[in-house]
């Protein structure tokens, strides 16, 4: 990339592809989508998810301690 030509702009970039969408249709597109109303449910899930790994975790390092411990002795 040449640093030493200006930036392209976002119009410029439509122009030169021969696409009409401006920045302004495309903030109106943004506006249509529907906003998230499960973020409580999906942080909840995620915590549950994080706890069980946490389960798994403690357990396969508690079955290593044991192992070593049975080869150690």
């Amino acid at each position: 990339m040449n640093f030493r030509e200006p930036a392209e702009t976002n119009e410029q970039q439509a122009a030169r592809q021969g696409d009409a969408v401006s920045q302004i249709n495309t903030t109106e597109k943004l506006k249509d989508t529907p906003e998230t109303g499960n973020s409580l449910f999906a942080v909840c899930w995620l915590g549950v998810a994080g706890i069980a790994m946490l389960g798994w975790i403690g357990a396969l390092a508690w079955v290593a301690w044991r192992l070593a411990a049975w080869l150690f002795s």
